[in-house]
């Protein structure tokens, strides 16, 4: 990780609003003060996430997440911490030196920087004399100049790349990462090239397309390696997830070239999948984004069936997405270099939801004027309505079912199963939280700690006057926010979020202590009461103690004076 000032992560943190970043990434419904959110940590399915623009921080009261804005977009963005300050500087305008060095720990920087290097080799040489054929290849296809640059496109020649970064880079890890064959030798020889990035923007493969006549693959793709997982990424949302965000929405293609293509015509928030299946990370993302999703695969029967399977996929979360349908194309390339914008824009215009998407691939060469086959589709259909996990859209597929084919809506209901509602909680981790029971006495600690965090003169207060948790792990947090406030003069809760980074026992700690529910307004009489049930515990724990080393001497005069002790300590206990 880039070292960063103190200074420049203030800065940054309070450049950026915290609801108005998580307003980018999520819905936001305000009540009072606050303002809250579908929470992206767990499984939620109703506004459990509290954001406060007053703290500047965050809160989930079902999954105990919380933190500032920079762990927000750590968190959901799931990058580093130097990494959400360059993204929160961006947004804000700031200036930051951090991009060259975010690699700089990563085991796999080599890679990398091979990579980095290889997309730099192959878009030099699409820009030589020998990259004529292919730079007219890619303008008879209305691909410009700036198009190829910005997708970072290039041009793989006879050997060369291979044999240049073996002058630095042993050969056995061009060979692990899918560059080279022993020799070296090129595993890309004349073919246009599609760099790949990760979903954070690192080159970590090539698709290489055939751009002469050839008995060849028409493509042929860099190998899976530890730094390119076909499964985990999708092709261009490094670059689209700006635009998602504003957009709320993301549209999902099979190639490289629809997202190219469609980008020409003013399409930002198009990625692929880049002829892999969809995964469960891919899944994961969606879900996350909490945006409306759009698909927009081939149009042949490989593509509707892949389509089918994603939009289940995506229902079984409680996504429901829309699809885009056209005719005579095979994908939104074709249709757009042979039909234009225009005839996009009304596809997508006109675009169907996923029920009725597949409702009609059910319908699909049945004839439902016969008894039978009508019968067949009805049984289809009401399993498929089954499955939709949005209670209101079964509840309207089924009256239309029911008026659409004059059948009674207690036959369908009759066959639908109801859904079960799942409400055990879970962690951020999206494991089930353990019940944990708290007495009196961990509650004036945790409440204590909370009040402490909010209110700075409290800190001083709880040092001249107790100065001790009974808890190791919260004394931990209590001294950790005490050096703070010597450190700094002063004591900021959303700053001192980004002081426990790197800790996960405090992280665990302060999540124990903000997922409790709180209220921020107290008493000094309260304050007090806590104090003294805390000095209670304490005193509690210490006669025990007596009582043991009391129970097991068999010195008679040892006995006295450890009963007259416990009987003093019991004295001063009552005072209180």
């Amino acid at each position: 990780m880039a070292l960063i000032s103190d200074e420049t992560i203030k800065k940054v943190r309070e450049s950026n609003d915290i609801v108005d970043v998580i307003g980018s990434y999520l819905p936001l419904i305000q009540k009072g003060k606050n303002h809250f959110a579908v929470c992206p940590f767990h499984d939620d399915h109703s506004p459990s996430m509290s954001i406060s623009r007053q703290k500047q921080i965050y809160r989930c009261f079902v999954c105990g997440a919380t933190g500032n804005v920079i762990t927000f977009v750590m968190n959901y963005e799931k990058i580093s911490f130097s990494e959400a300050i360059e993204e929160l500087g961006k947004n804000a305008g700031i200036k930051l030196d951090i991009t060259k060095n975010k690699n700089q720990n990563s085991p796999y920087k080599e890679y990398y920087d091979i990579y980095n290097i290889a997309t730099s080799f192959y878009k030099n040489n699409l820009n030589t004399k020998r990259g004529e054929k292919a730079r007219a290849y890619l303008s008879n296809r209305h691909l410009t100049k700036e198009i190829i640059d910005y997708f970072d496109i290039g041009l793989s020649l006879n050997d060369g790349l291979s044999a240049s970064l073996a002058k630095k880079h042993d050969v056995e890890k061009l060979i692990d990462i899918g560059l080279a064959r022993i020799g070296p030798k090129d595993i890309f020889i004349n073919r246009i090239m599609f760099t790949i990035k990760d979903n954070h923007g690192n080159p970590v493969g090539f698709s290489g397309r055939i751009y002469e006549e050839s008995n060849n693959p028409k493509y042929i793709n860099s190998k899976e390696t530890v730094i390119f997982k076909k499964g985990t990424i999708l092709y261009n949302f490094w670059r689209a997830k700006e635009t998602i965000r504003k957009k709320k929405e993301i549209i999902i293609s099979e190639g490289f070239m629809e997202v190219i293509r469609l980008h020409t015509i003013g399409y930002d928030n198009v990625v692929a999948l880049m002829g892999t299946g969809f995964t469960k990370e891919h899944l994961e993302i969606l879900k996350n984004l909490k945006v409306n999703v759009v698909l927009n695969l081939d149009q042949d029967d490989a593509g509707v069936i892949a389509t089918i399977t994603i939009g289940r996929m995506l229902n079984s979360i409680g996504i429901n997405p829309t699809v885009i349908i056209f005719k005579n194309h095979k994908d939104a390339d074709e249709l757009i270099e042979k039909e234009g914008k225009d005839t996009f824009d009304n596809a997508y215009k006109n675009r169907v939801s996923f029920i009725d998407f597949e409702l009609n691939y059910l319908r699909k060469n049945k004839d439902l004027t016969n008894a039978e086959e009508l019968s067949d589709y009805l049984k289809e259909a009401i399993n498929l309505i089954n499955d939709i996990e949005d209670e209101i859209l079964r509840e309207v597929k089924i009256k239309w079912l029911s008026k659409e084919y004059d059948i009674s809506e207690e036959l369908i209901r009759s066959r639908i199963i109801p859904k079960i509602q799942n409400k055990e909680e879970t962690n951020h981790d999206s494991k089930p939280l353990k019940p944990k029971k708290y007495d009196k006495y961990d509650i004036s600690e945790i409440r204590l700690l909370y009040l402490m965090l909010n209110n700075k003169e409290l800190i001083n207060y709880y040092e001249n006057h107790l100065g001790y948790m009974n808890d190791d792990k919260r004394r931990v947090l209590a001294s950790s926010i005490i050096s703070y406030k010597e450190k700094n003069k002063t004591f900021d809760y959303a700053d001192y979020i980004c002081y426990t980074i790197g800790n996960p026992e405090l992280n665990n700690t302060l999540n124990e202590v903000t997922s409790f529910k709180q209220i921020d307004e107290y008493t000094m009489e309260e304050v007090e009461n806590y104090i003294t049930n805390i000095k209670k515990r304490r005193v509690e724990k210490q006669i025990n103690s007596l009582k043991e080393k009391q129970k097991n001497t068999i010195d008679i005069e040892e006995k006295k004076r450890l009963a007259s002790r416990i009987a003093n300590m019991k004295k001063e206990v009552l005072k209180w």
